[in-house]
């Protein structure tokens, strides 16, 4: 790798690290050497898929030709502490080119920040580094956000666990050791937005000698820079993120739903400042959409009320139709006794009936059929269903090679007095194939 100019700045001290509001920087090139993926080791057998501490994880998608370049400094920031990397641009200022290059990939290599580039530059080109701060932004207040959040609720005795920051326009979410109450959401929502409010100073200090137990393991302890956000007098964390100037930055913190995992922990989601606000929007718009749909009003009492009823009356139809369905399968097994009488074997189809209906059915007469053969089957043609053969053995052995013979996509099994299939897909005159073969 060629080396030219000064010493890049290390992961702990770069600008985008110092001044997390900066949106540009110039600065040079120091090394750029061509990306070579690493080889995919062969697996063989079953194997679980576990979360990669790769800094490199995530790169098989990297286009065939991709350059590693350092700069001087850098104020784009590299994946890490849970943050995404940033998105931007490398505008090289030698008067050669100046065709901004995109970059969307920037990740930290021990003390060092590597930029994923499409296209090579020469170490000691000037450029200019601008970055996507939309993205940032969102990105600082989600992070931010959380560390707040944790803040509150660790002197609830709800300490955080893990986090992980949903992508864009999504929600984020961390992990607790367990299920916070009703009331307790409640409290710790508005304790968040409370010291929002406020508008404690957040800032970051790098005290020399102190270390931290979350640092990444492949990071220096000794030749790094370990930095600490500090959120007026109630958090000091150790972080490597980019974080936001003061809390009324934030702008707000929403607690949405919880989710139980692993035993007795789990997580609580959220989100934070412009992504709480969108996504509000768009459940209040959502919300609205229903409403139409039910010929209610708009408020969250009158929906919760109309959807309330709605599943009432569909409760009451699927016990109906259950009811009804019994009662149709009776009707099927008193017809199929009378045939059973005077014929050795017997055909019922129910398109639209599943394997419900043609159980019951099996279990009303199924004494009658010791000695004969009894095939029922159900789906529309172009959709799946089932079939059922039960009987005398040989005959019902007998049935299933015909069945697979004329059903194409029949699978199925059984031995004895009952062999059962599903159909993935009837095909046209397969039902009636299927009825003639039974004789």
């Amino acid at each position: 790798m060629a080396v030219a100019g000064p010493m890049p700045s290390i992961v702990g001290a770069l600008s985008c690290q110092k001044d997390s509001y900066l949106q540009a920087l110039e600065t040079e090139v120091v090394s750029c050497n061509e990306y070579t993926p690493p080889k995919t080791p062969q697996q063989s057998g079953k194997s679980k898929t576990k979360k990669s501490t790769d800094p490199e994880k995530g790169l098989s998608d990297i286009a065939s030709k991709t350059w590693l370049i350092e700069f001087a400094d850098s104020v784009i920031f590299p994946e890490g502490g849970g943050q995404p990397t940033d998105h931007g641009f490398i505008t090289a200022l030698d008067n050669e080119s100046n065709e901004p290059i995109p970059v969307t990939n920037i990740q930290r290599h021990g003390l060092r920040c590597v930029h994923f580039s499409p296209k090579p530059l020469e170490p000691g080109t000037p450029v200019r580094q601008t970055i996507n701060f939309t993205r940032r932004w969102d990105h600082m207040q989600q992070h931010t956000g959380q560390h707040l959040l944790s803040a509150i609720m660790d002197g609830m005795d709800l300490p955080t666990l893990g986090w992980s920051m949903g992508v864009a326009g999504e929600m984020n979410y961390v992990e607790l050791p367990r299920k916070p109450t009703d009331d307790e959401l409640q409290s710790i929502q508005s304790k968040c937005n409370e010291m929002i409010r406020e508008n404690l100073p957040i800032t970051v200090e790098t005290p020399e000698g102190k270390g931290s137990s979350s640092l990444p393991e492949d990071y220096d302890k000794e030749k790094g820079v370990v930095r600490f956000i500090k959120i007026g007098d109630m958090d000091y964390n150790a972080c490597c993120g980019t974080h936001l100037k003061q809390t009324s930055h934030v702008a707000l913190i929403l607690l949405h739903h919880t989710q139980s995992i692993r035993g007795t922990n789990c997580r609580l989601f959220f989100t934070a400042g412009d992504r709480a606000i969108k996504l509000a929007a768009e459940s209040i718009n959502g919300l609205r959409t229903i409403a139409v749909s039910l010929s209610s009003s708009a408020t969250p009492a009158d929906v919760a009320s109309n959807v309330n009823r709605l599943t009432d009356q569909v409760s009451d139809a699927r016990r109906k139709e259950k009811k009804m369905l019994a009662e149709i399968a009776k009707f099927e097994s008193e017809r199929l006794t009378t045939y059973l009488e005077t014929h050795d074997s017997a055909f019922s189809y129910r398109a639209t009936d599943g394997l419900d209906f043609i159980n019951s059915v099996v279990s009303e007469i199924r004494e009658v059929a010791k000695e004969r053969v009894v095939v029922l089957c159900s789906g529309e043609v172009k959709t799946s269903g089932s079939i059922v053969i039960f009987g005398k053995p040989e005959l019902v052995e007998r049935m299933a090679v015909k069945v697979k013979e004329v059903v194409s996509t029949a699978k199925g099994g059984g031995k004895g007095e009952k062999w059962q299939g599903k159909v993935t897909e009837w095909k046209k005159g397969e039902v009636e194939q299927l009825k003639k073969a039974k004789n």
